[in-house]
């Protein structure tokens, strides 16, 4: 077991400026991290750490499979922690003002980039395809990523998500909870981050198949947008999932578990 120890700075800059030493267990995992040092999001995408649906991997396993030192990212982590940017911190809020965010966001922004990339890959494939096979290993992946995502929105938007806002407004109110067709919230969250998994494996391989979106000398403008196009859906859709599957789903189910037992069911 290694610890590092640690010096961050918040309110650098002010009157009140304080230095926190932390000391870091390398053993705690990746998802714990994010989510007690919310900019260690960026730092874990910028060195290739799965923190959304590879977060319960501690950090020396994660930094051994991504081929980093544990000191490197340590480093990362402090110069990012001393930044003035502000991290909203979703542990603190309403889950309805997470759901809120993430299709607001996450689901928007999902969507207004499948429909580029599909208008863009057909192009490319078109164009391009004779010389780069891999460009149709791609669409095939892509396509079917599409039709994933759609529906798995779809039923947040539709399904989970009301209930788990309904779920909040019956703990905050004192009224009996809401009992919903699909028994618990375990269930449809279990099959979410199934899904989730399952996204960000075609991912990867999209990743892999284009050698990590690695252009090449004969490429036009449409593939090289394509291609940033597609690492930006797969930068996004990693925060994407890191709020549902390590914030908003671990709150809803406690919240349900909470509530079940203290009111009696509508």
């Amino acid at each position: 077991m290694q610890e590092l120890l640690c010096t961050f700075v918040h309110k650098k800059g002010s009157r009140n400026e304080v230095k926190i030493k932390m000391t870091i267990n390398t053993t705690k995992t990746v998802r714990d991290l994010a989510l007690e040092m919310p900019r260690a999001a960026t730092v874990f995408e910028d060195l290739r750490i799965d923190y959304c649906c590879g977060g319960g991997r501690s950090l020396s396993e994660a930094c051994a499979a991504a081929g980093v030192s544990v000191q490197d990212v340590m480093r990362s982590l402090e110069q990012a922690e001393q930044t003035r940017e502000e991290i909203e911190d979703w542990q603190s809020k309403r889950l309805s003002e997470l759901t809120s965010y993430i299709i607001d966001n996450h689901h928007v922004f999902t969507r207004e980039e499948l429909r580029r990339s599909s208008d863009m890959i057909l192009k490319v494939c078109s164009a391009h395809a004779r010389n780069h096979p891999e460009l149709l290993r791609i669409q095939s992946m892509f396509i079917g990523l599409a039709g994933e995502l759609t529906a798995h929105m779809l039923k947040e938007e539709n399904v989970l998500f009301p209930y788990i806002t309904a779920l909040e407004e019956a703990t905050l109110s004192g009224d009996p909870r809401p009992i919903p067709f699909f028994g618990t919230v375990r269930n449809p969250v279990r099959m979410m981050m199934m899904e989730h998994d399952t996204a960000a494996e075609v991912l990867r391989a999209i990743r892999a198949a284009s050698l990590d979106f690695a252009v090449p000398p004969d490429a036009c403008a449409s593939y090289r947008a394509l291609y940033q196009t597609l690492e930006t859906l797969e930068r996004d859709l990693h925060r994407h999932i890191h709020l549902e599957n390590n914030i908003l789903f671990p709150r809803a189910v406690e919240m349900e578990t909470a509530i079940a037992t203290l009111q009696p069911s509508r």
